[in-house]
């Protein structure tokens, strides 16, 4: 898979969700190039392990958001992200003990899971969300 390219197709019309989702593409696309270049297995890790931290903060907002709004697909939306989060979690912890290295289709994997997700999942609260004054 090639490297993630933000376009206004992704774009959920909320400023700073939009914002975070432009850096977990960028934090991917850095993962590619780095094992392009090989790079030490730390260096992965800090990268992996900064993917995991921006995307549980930037989920963190998500829900907190459409908790507040009272979004009625909040509880699916939140299984989602703990689905992602733990698959990324686990994959850190294996990288880390060296039970698992990155591979291409792991990151095709994680960069297809945002692409989908956020123009699937993420696009139905952009609606609710921009109805309600969040933008």
């Amino acid at each position: 898979m090639p490297d993630l390219h933000w376009n206004p197709r992704y774009s959920v019309k909320v400023k700073r969700f939009d914002d975070d989702h432009q850096q977990l593409f960028t934090i991917i696309n850095q993962l590619r190039k780095q094992m392009r270049g090989r790079p030490g297995e730390d260096q992965l890790q800090d990268v992996l392990m900064q993917l995991l931290r921006s995307s549980e903060q930037h989920f963190a907002r998500e829900e907190a958001e459409m908790k507040s709004r009272g979004y009625p697909k909040l509880q699916a939306h939140m299984q989602q992200h703990c689905g992602f989060a733990g698959v990324l979690r686990d994959f850190c912890e294996q990288h880390r003990t060296g039970t698992a290295a990155l591979s291409s289709e792991m990151l095709d994997f994680l960069a297809w899971w945002l692409a989908t997700h956020i123009v699937g999942t993420d696009q139905q609260y952009s609606v609710f969300l921009n109805a309600r004054g969040v933008v």
